[in-house]
């Protein structure tokens, strides 16, 4: 009876959070299998993950995004632009499924894909707003002091990397912070309109 019931449990738990569609709120680590503390890749703020199942202090989630053909260390946003969604160890084994093969504007070929990993219950949010907000606030109560503000639409997704590093330890943005207000930047740049 005890078994059934812990059974019973443990299943409705699963169940509860089956292909829950959850956001990132902070730098997260990857692991291959949720039996495992080795950390094998980590996930970027705000970026979207599937919750396929979720136990007692690890998730299994899907991750889907563009792999550069030929690189298996890094999972895009988008094809043809560097809007990290996660990074991966060189020697990880995760399950990496390709879904489909397409070139971007300059030719190169993209392989969109979902990646498969574990992570830990912290730091996932349901409500993608909330993390776009805060963002939005440490970028203009910090950006704003020495100079008036860049808009956010100024600077490409490939730009605005390099022009916020080039700022951000002149800023008071704590630095577990500034994926997110980098992620933030890119995802509203010029060129993402629609994204």
């Amino acid at each position: 009876m005890k078994t059934s019931l812990i059974l019973g449990m443990t299943f409705l738990t699963v169940s509860l959070y089956a292909s829950e569609t959850m956001y990132s709120s902070g730098v997260k680590n990857l692991y291959e299998a949720s039996d495992s503390n080795a950390v094998k890749g980590r996930l970027l703020p705000t970026s979207k993950v599937t919750v396929v199942e979720k136990n007692s202090d690890k998730s299994k989630i899907e991750i889907e995004g563009f792999m550069k053909a030929g690189v298996s260390n890094a999972i895009y946003f988008v094809k043809g632009k560097r809007i990290l969604v996660a990074g991966l160890a060189k020697n990880g084994k995760f399950d990496v499924k390709k879904l489909s093969t397409s070139k971007d504007e300059n030719g190169v070929e993209w392989d969109k894909v979902v990646l498969t990993a574990y992570t830990k219950n912290d730091n996932l949010s349901k409500d993608l707003k909330p993390l776009y907000d805060k963002a939005e606030d440490l970028f203009k109560n910090n950006c704003s002091i020495c100079h008036p503000i860049h808009p956010v639409s100024e600077f490409t997704a490939n730009q605005w990397p390099s022009m916020f590093k080039a700022m951000e330890n002149r800023t008071a943005i704590p630095k577990q912070e500034r994926y997110l207000v980098t992620q933030y930047l890119q995802k509203h740049a010029k060129d993402m309109k629609g994204e």
